[in-house]
């Protein structure tokens, strides 16, 4: 195998012309570095985002998210909270009474998504009472008095600020008004405090109050609930989490974190996979130059071949020739790659060459994570598809006849 490689490495390596299929090679080389490096760079950001975006998403939103099967309300929530908090695995659980309201507030009024929540526990399965950001994170009834947090975007839009009272009307107060042709009831609240999580659904949509009130407003049962919130010791266990909340409790649906952003993730991995389908397309068109330039090689060395063949190469070292030449190019433009695409990334992570303006995102720089499982699977690629060139071109040298050959160079 020696004597095939050190050829291969000859005419691959040559230093004694530049012609035409030296240039082509060259290029050949180029092209599959720069689409290794595109490759593992493009993957990389989108893991960056993917990761900026789980971090804001698992931060606010629970492991594991427990409903009822049937109906709307868990009716015995209180009973199955405590028996969910001794699973092995479960850090903490809180019961979540949810549902749409109408906030009303002078000409303003806008729907929204209001959540009740137990003031002592949601600290422990949700992230929302650290991203306060004015007022106070205080949901409990004050003489009488629902008060709320709302999210910064919301209370833009309703034009609310901290100690300011709103009108909350929830369905079943329209249903009753309907049925009694009267107007509907209003829960007056008072805006205990505004977050900000830089979540568009979540700043402009949500808002957060205590779960007695949220009962009162939406009618559940006395000791029930919307969902119960799980969060897991370890986030890697949540569909373990999962599947054995399923299978214990009966009558419960049980949703990972993944699955209540699936539509989320699933554009995330199609763009991504987008985005890895086009940039192939730069290998495969390196790679065709590596198969035109080896064809124009075995033309052009037809003489050598022949001489080869007369000193005694059998057709199975000059198939080796070839093979070779094809595979030292894709090596060689895959290292190139590799080592670019993993450089600019290690280099944009700690030092963050391509920052971002602070004012308008939330991150000061690209984020990106380069991960070993993309550089392996992008390296693979690139090294199965060169060698492919070189099939054709290295049976067609071996096909070659020693005689004719040499006939022509006379």
């Amino acid at each position: 195998m020696q004597f095939p490689f050190f050829i291969a490495r000859r005419y691959v390596f040559s230093k004694h012309s530049l012609n035409f299929i030296t240039i082509i090679t060259s290029i050949s080389i180029i092209g599959i570095a720069i689409g290794v490096a595109a490759l593992i760079i493009v993957m990389s950001v989108f893991n960056g985002f993917r990761q900026l975006q789980e971090k804001f998403l698992v931060g606010f939103d629970p492991h594991v998210r427990i409903s009822a099967a049937q109906g709307t309300w868990i009716g015995n929530a209180d009973s199955l909270l405590a028996q969910v908090k001794t699973l092995p695995g479960v850090h903490a659980a809180s019961p979540i009474v949810a549902g749409k309201v109408v906030g009303v507030r002078s000409k303003s009024m806008q729907a929204f998504l209001l959540q009740g929540v137990d003031h002592a526990n949601i600290g422990t399965v949700s992230g929302i009472e650290n991203s306060v950001v004015t007022g106070v994170f205080a949901l409990e009834e004050r003489d009488g008095i629902a008060r709320v947090i709302l999210g910064i975007g919301l209370a833009d839009k309703l034009r609310v600020f901290t100690g300011d009272t709103l009108a909350l009307v929830a369905p079943p107060a329209i249903e009753q008004a309907i049925a009694q042709s009267s107007l509907p009831a209003l829960t007056h609240a008072v805006v205990s405090g505004l977050f900000q999580t830089n979540v568009k659904e979540y700043d402009a949509l949500q808002a957060y109050t205590s779960v007695e009130t949220a009962r009162r407003l939406f009618g559940a049962p006395v000791h029930g609930a919307l969902y119960i919130d799980v969060r897991s010791s370890d986030i890697a266990q949540s569909e373990a989490l999962q599947q054995e909340i399923t299978t214990k409790f009966s009558g419960l649906r049980a949703e990972t974190w993944y699955d209540l952003h699936r539509d989320l993730y699933n554009v995330m991995r199609f763009e991504r996979m987008a985005a890895f389908i086009v940039l192939t397309l730069i290998i495969f068109i390196a790679v065709f130059n590596v198969f035109a330039s080896l064809t124009m090689t075995v033309a052009e060395k037809r003489a050598e071949i022949g001489v080869l063949k007369a000193m005694g190469a059998s057709p199975g070292v000059i198939t080796r020739i070839f093979f070779g030449e094809s595979l030292i190019i894709g090596v060689v433009g895959t290292l190139l790659g590799v080592a670019l695409g993993v450089g600019l990334s290690l280099g944009q992570a700690h030092y963050g060459w391509f920052s971002l303006d602070t004012s308008r995102y939330i991150v000061p720089a690209l984020p990106i994570s380069l991960q070993a499982d993309d550089v392996i699977f992008v390296s693979a690629v690139a090294l199965i598809l060169a060698p492919l060139a070189g099939i054709y071109p290295a049976r067609k040298a071996a096909r070659v006849r020693a005689a004719r050959a040499l006939m022509n160079k006379g």
